[in-house]
């Protein structure tokens, strides 16, 4: 089983406010394009409650390092009492959202991905690799991942302040 190392675990960014859901979707897409990710949503579950409408999402954003390790970036929406608005801004109506947005962000450094090396003695040779001939390089990429993280979310607070109403 690939070995997981979490470098920034589960980092909460929660607003509520005027928000465009949509070009938050498009702004996070890419900054995952602009550092080589590639996307995967894993989940999307949503509920109406009167004119609000509930969200859960899950994404999985993969970048591949080397042959064997790989950064995760995972991100977990949850939107509550999601609505649409109609704000005016500069004598221009505008359509958008309004709502309660929360993302829960975590890296997380995964070593073995395609678990080539978990039976037998290849476990702990993988080990033994680990601990004594890539251990600066697994503390680099940990630093570099967590970086990348905090560029996210850097990102997503400049989009939801910047867009605010």
């Amino acid at each position: 089983m690939p070995q997981k190392l979490t470098v920034a675990p589960s980092l909460k960014i929660k607003q509520r406010s005027v928000f465009n859901l949509d070009e938050l979707y498009k702004v996070m897409f890419r900054w995952f394009e602009l550092y080589g990710y590639d996307m995967q949503e894993l989940e999307y579950r949503d509920s109406v409650e009167g004119n609000a409408k509930h969200l859960e999402i899950k994404w999985k954003a993969t970048k591949r390092i080397d042959d064997y390790m790989e950064f995760h970036i995972l991100v977990n929406f949850l939107i509550l009492g999601l609505e649409k608005a109609e704000i005016e801004q500069d004598g221009v109506k505008i359509k958008t959202d309004r709502g309660e947005v929360e993302l829960n962000i975590t890296g997380q450094l995964v070593k073995d991905y395609e678990d080539k090396w978990e039976s037998g003695y290849a476990k702990v040779i993988r080990d033994i690799y680990d601990k004594y001939v890539i251990h600066d390089r697994i503390d680099s990429l940990g630093g570099e991942l967590y970086e990348e993280v905090y560029k996210l979310i850097d990102e997503v607070k400049a989009f939801l302040n910047l867009h605010r109403f």
